[in-house]
């Protein structure tokens, strides 16, 4: 009797654990799903209501992303295009650390490399086709564009 009840909990563990587990990978694709729909990209458009309701004009230059430098508001330059993060955070693959040291600044080599210390480009790997096509939902504009003229 103490064998099958030991059996009997083995299997019940092995159960609720293959559960638990289904659970989260559907809850992180769900959440990755609805990063990849656009929806955390309202963001970058708010930014823009705002700077357009503000009736003043606002030029990316490096100047204004550099005012941009923490998690709570974070800008940064890819490629000669400006991008507000700030709602990516929670959502990296790589965590908030990866990101952090490049709000503000030029994150292209940082990008380019996944090295949040890169200043250069170095041996690793871009980011992959999905990571591009996740930045363009927080994209505010050219380096040098004015917003609101």
């Amino acid at each position: 009797m103490k064998k099958l009840s030991t059996v009997s909990l083995f299997i019940f563990g092995v159960i609720l654990t293959a559960i638990l587990t289904a659970g989260l990978v559907f809850y992180q694709d769900n959440k990755s799903n609805q990063v990849a729909s656009g929806k955390t990209g309202a963001l970058a458009q708010n930014t823009i209501n705002k700077i357009e309701s503000s009736g003043k004009s606002l030029t990316l230059n490096m100047t204004e992303i550099a005012k941009h430098n923490n998690r709570s508001d974070c800008w940064m330059l890819i490629n000669g295009k400006v991008y507000d993060i700030t709602s990516y955070f929670g959502s990296h693959p790589g965590g908030n650390s990866t990101m952090a040291p490049t709000c503000g600044t030029d994150a292209t080599s940082a990008y380019m490399t996944q090295d949040p210390y890169a200043s250069s480009s170095g041996s690793r790997s871009a980011h992959s086709g999905r990571a591009q096509s996740l930045l363009s939902n927080y994209y505010l504009g050219d380096l040098n564009q004015t917003i609101n003229q």
